[in-house]
């Protein structure tokens, strides 16, 4: 296999600044948000069970990675998982294929935390209207989590079909089978 592109996240973003883009992200999708649906909302908004709100923001990200690893867990001892905890209290967990993973799978793992738990807290939102200042600040706190897989799926996206993906330690490698033909 020929290595068909290279994305060094390390290089051409680094820790801090996807951490301000995905703050930024968050806080331009709250906006973006809560205007339109406390101006259409008729239900009065209530701010009980507010553990219950703290608890779904600290169970959104394991979520979220769990969400990754269910369409690469087929591949079994492939995929390294590991889990400390920041603080005691903040669960920290990695997902890495050890080897090679065909594009798709690696798309469809990028892609359901955000499709999933998105479509759950606006759905939650309709159901529980009086909670829905709640249900905003989630998804515009997932939505800030996922801008790194939007910008890895971005990426990956105009990759050929049958390419393979491979993840480093600063980001992740395209590849292809070489053409026997040149």
């Amino acid at each position: 296999m020929n290595c068909w592109k290279a994305v060094n996240y390390s290089k051409q973003y680094g820790a801090q600044r996807l951490f301000i883009l995905s703050s930024l992200t968050m806080l331009f999708t709250f906006v973006l948000l809560y205007v339109p649906v406390s101006f259409f909302s008729h239900a009065p908004f209530q701010d009980g069970n507010f553990l219950l709100f703290l608890a779904a923001l600290w169970l959104i990200y394991p979520a979220h990675k769990l969400l990754h690893l269910l369409p690469v867990l087929h591949l079994g001892g492939n995929i390294k998982k590991t889990m400390n905890f920041k603080y005691g209290l903040f669960p920290i967990i990695h997902i890495k294929a050890q080897e090679p993973v065909e594009k798709k799978y690696f798309m469809l793992a990028l892609a359901m935390p955000f499709v999933v738990i998105n479509t759950m807290l606006v759905y939650g939102a309709n159901i529980f209207p009086e909670y829905t200042h709640y249900f905003t600040i989630l998804l515009a706190y997932h939505v800030g989590v996922c801008l790194p897989d939007l910008i890895s799926g971005k990426c990956i996206f105009g990759s050929p079909r049958d390419s393979y993906i491979e993840e480093s330690e600063d980001g992740i490698e395209i590849l292809v089978y070489k053409s026997m033909n040149g």
